[in-house]
């Protein structure tokens, strides 16, 4: 994977989950996909957590090999977290569209049949110079919700404003009747504030704006336990467990996705920070049977890392069992529902070679079914050196299925979720791989799988955009997973922001920072700081956990 463009799409009424902009898209895809966690719930009309790391640990050490100089790092001081006070008051705030201030060119309109007051805004149509602006007294310092309730004939795409800063864009779907679309739990500083709306592709019409108080971001808990799925998970995988749990909403553990074996990104974040990140991420793609891609040690890569203390994540950007493989649909002529057998998963995922291969001759499953079995045997075997090792592994195959460009999403939610529970059994029960965590990335809620351990995101956004803490995705996969689950950033183009973490109560358990651009073009005050947070967990302070 070279490079990722990825951006926001627009917020879908199918899915009833409380806010947040999309997730991550596809290498070069980015501009055709829409997102599956929506920024906007759409409706028709009608105390601050204590610190828990570990002790502390050794000075780290450079990942250097032997013969090499020591790299040097620089020393910074801990960063304490900045907080604002949270007022909590109850607040209904309306403003009527007809009393806003809005262009010229709009106008008052009251034809249709569901309005408030004496009627609407319509005549949106210029991007350039179409907008208007509800004036809005703000009591206290806290969440608000922002509800606009809208209108329009054919389905349309536009914008909503707080301060000039824009929240997020919004659809609507339902046509001839008012809706109420709202952004969720978005923080608001006492005083007079500006909300403004802007067309960005079609014409609409706005009744009204209201703003109330958010009270589910002040409900969100964190547990200090999380089962894991497998009942036969190895020791070190339960002490890993335990302590992600035991850190869930105190701390972040910080991450890095490394291009090869060499480390390269992880001696760089040290060379900046003064730090090593706790997780190093990685990708078994070079093991695929199909693959192109280089082959690299990822493995013994990764038994160093483990033998430093570090925690270990791999992906698997998995090329299609295909005659013309590839990572994404549209570059492969692989279809997984040819794949789908009349067998049960349990029958299928526990297949011998010699009974693989018996039920080709037989025709009951397809060449498919059985390059897709023999692709999970070669990343299990390549995988069992870490097992072996009772080395624990965040494990996060079939990622961002719910966007549908890779293969293993493309042909739906049934056929994905299939593949899932026999790459599951298979792994689990077939090749006793007992030291994997299983982080589902499937990014829609039609995509949830029943057997996984960690829910997570990629989120990538306009350069232009902030990431802030990305609490709408947070909350949208909080309720999604029907808070059972840790909730893990699992891949992003940038950081969260440490201190609008803590103040919108959504924590991240980790971030993993995706390479090229993306880290050599972060600022580099935003990693230092990042990285010397009294919230933020490295390699300093995970690498006695296992012992």
């Amino acid at each position: 994977m070279t490079k990722k463009n990825l951006f926001f799409g627009v917020a879908s009424l199918l899915l009833l989950i409380l806010a947040g902009a999309g997730t991550a898209a596809a290498v070069q895809k980015a501009q055709e996909n829409t997102q599956n966690i929506s920024q906007a719930e759409i409706t028709p009309e009608e105390s601050e957590p204590e610190s828990s790391v570990s002790e502390s640990a050794p000075e780290t050490q450079a990942l250097t090999e032997p013969e090499t100089e020591p790299l040097s790092a620089p020393s910074f001081e801990s960063v304490a977290l900045s907080l604002p006070e949270i007022d909590k008051q109850e607040a209904v705030l309306t403003v009527e569209a007809e009393y806003a201030d809005y262009s010229s060119n709009l106008y008052l309109e009251n034809e249709r049949d569901d309005f408030s007051e004496e009627g609407y805004i319509s005549g949106f149509s210029d991007p350039e110079t179409d907008s208007i602006h509800a004036a809005f007294m703000i009591p206290s310092s806290q969440h608000y919700d922002i509800t606009i309730c809208v209108c329009a004939d054919t389905p349309v795409t536009n914008a909503l404003y707080l301060n000039d800063e824009k929240i997020g864009d919004f659809t609507i779907d339902e046509t001839q009747h008012f809706v109420r679309v709202t952004f969720h739990g978005i923080w608001i500083d006492a005083g007079q504030i500006d909300v403004s709306l802007r067309t960005i592709d079609g014409n609409f019409s706005v009744d009204y704006f209201e703003i109330s108080n958010n009270t589910e971001l002040y409900q969100i808990k964190y547990r200090n336990h999380y089962d894991l799925s497998d009942e036969n998970a190895s020791p070190n995988a339960q002490k890993l467990m335990k302590y992600l749990s035991q850190n869930y909403g105190k701390a972040i553990l910080t991450g890095q996705y490394a291009s090869s074996d060499k480390n390269t990104e992880l001696n760089q974040i040290y060379t900046t920070t003064g730090k090593y990140p706790a997780i190093r991420f990685g990708d078994m793609r070079c093991y695929s049977n199909h693959t192109n891609a280089e082959k690299q040690d990822i493995i013994p890569a990764c038994e160093r890392w483990a033998n430093q203390g570090g925690i270990v994540g791999l992906i698997w950007h998995w090329d299609a069992p295909a005659d013309v493989p590839g990572i994404y649909a549209d570059e492969t002529n692989f279809s997984l529902s040819d794949a789908v057998p009349d067998f049960d998963v349990q029958t299928t995922a526990l297949m011998t070679e010699e009974q693989i291969s018996t039920a080709l001759q037989n025709n009951q499953i397809s060449d498919a079914c059985a390059e897709i079995l023999r692709d999970i045997d070669s990343i299990s075997e390549a995988l069992k050196p870490l097992a072996e090792n009772d080395i624990p592994v965040l494990w996060r195959p079939l990622h961002e299925a719910g966007g549908g460009w890779y293969w293993w999403g493309a042909d739906g939610a049934q056929a994905y979720r299939w593949l899932w529970d026999v790459m599951y059994k298979r792994m689990t029960e077939y090749h006793q791989l007992h030291n994997l965590i299983w982080v589902w990335n499937g990014q829609s809620e039609s995509y949830l799988v029943n057997q996984y351990d960690i829910a997570s995101l990629d989120i990538y956004l306009h350069p232009d955009e902030n990431f802030n803490s990305r609490y709408e995705q947070f909350v949208s996969l909080y309720r999604m997973t029907k808070h059972k689950k840790i909730l893990a950033l699992s891949e992003a183009g940038t950081l969260p922001d440490m201190n609008l973490m803590f103040r919108d109560n959504t924590v991240w358990s980790f971030a993993g920072l995706w390479y090229d651009e993306y880290l050599s073009d972060i600022d580099s005050e935003l990693l230092i700081n990042f990285y010397n947070s009294e919230k933020a967990l490295t390699l300093d302070d995970v690498r006695n956990i296992l012992k």
